[in-house]
This record gives structure tokens, C-alpha cells and sequence, in this order.
């Protein structure tokens, strides 16, 4: 073998690497392969995605019918309330008015106790 065998050898050596190496940058096969296994984990995270925000869209739709219950209630609430509130008052306000006459009435009986006792201490007096 002489030193241009060995070089020619070498140079297609060479030349056969060169062609893998450009047939390998030019075939895009790959590309569409990483295209395609992106689409299919698009589509798995858009079945996850629907299937969180139907049970997201579920839970307000509950929420929301519970919030208008809750919103008829309240007038009819504040109402009992209300009524409730005037029924003490109106308990409160005899107390009251009870505890005041019995005040006035015992204030009254030891003032004619006192006056009683005045008249006759000084009836008493005269009398002696």
C-alpha cells in the first residue's frame, strides 16, 4: 500500500462522513418527530386542563346558586331580627315602666309613713 492508497482511503473516508454528517443535518425527520410528540403532550395538558376547569366551573356554578339562597334569606332574616328586637323593646319598655311605678308607689308609702310619723310625734308633743 503506498502513501496515495492510504490518502485516498483517508480523503473518501473522509468524504463518506461528510455525506452522513450532511444527509443527518438535512433530514428534518427529527424535527417532525419532536413536532409530533409535542402535540400529543399538548393534547394529554389540554385534557387535564378541561377537565380542572369544568370541575372549576362546577364548583362556582354550586357556590353561586348557594350565595343566591343565601340572598333571598336575608330580607326575611333581617325581618325576624327585627320583629324579635321590637318584642324585647316593647318587654323592656314595661319592665321599665313597672320597676318605675313600683319605685314611685314605694316612694310614695314611706313618704306618708314619714308624714305619719311626723304627725304623730307632733301631735304628741302638743298633746303633752
Amino acid at each position: 500500500m503506498t502513501i496515495g492508497d492510504e490518502l485516498k482511503r483517508v480523503v473518501n473516508r473522509a468524504k463518506d462522513l461528510q455525506k452522513k454528517y450532511q444527509d443527518r443535518l438535512l433530514d428534518f425527520g427529527w424535527i417532525e418527530d419532536a413536532r409530533k410528540v409535542a402535540e400529543k403532550q399538548a393534547r394529554e395538558v389540554k385534557k387535564l386542563v378541561k377537565g380542572d376547569l369544568h370541575k372549576v366551573k362546577s364548583y362556582l356554578e354550586k357556590e353561586r346558586r348557594e350565595i343566591e339562597k343565601l340572598q333571598k334569606r336575608v330580607p326575611s332574616e333581617i325581618k325576624k331580627i327585627r320583629k324579635d328586637l321590637m318584642t324585647r323593646k316593647k318587654d323592656l319598655e314595661k319592665l321599665l315602666k313597672a320597676a318605675k311605678d313600683a319605685a314611685v308607689k314605694e316612694a310614695r308609702s314611706q313618704r306618708k309613713a314619714r308624714e305619719g310619723k311626723a304627725k304623730a310625734a307632733s301631735t304628741s308633743s302638743s298633746a303633752s
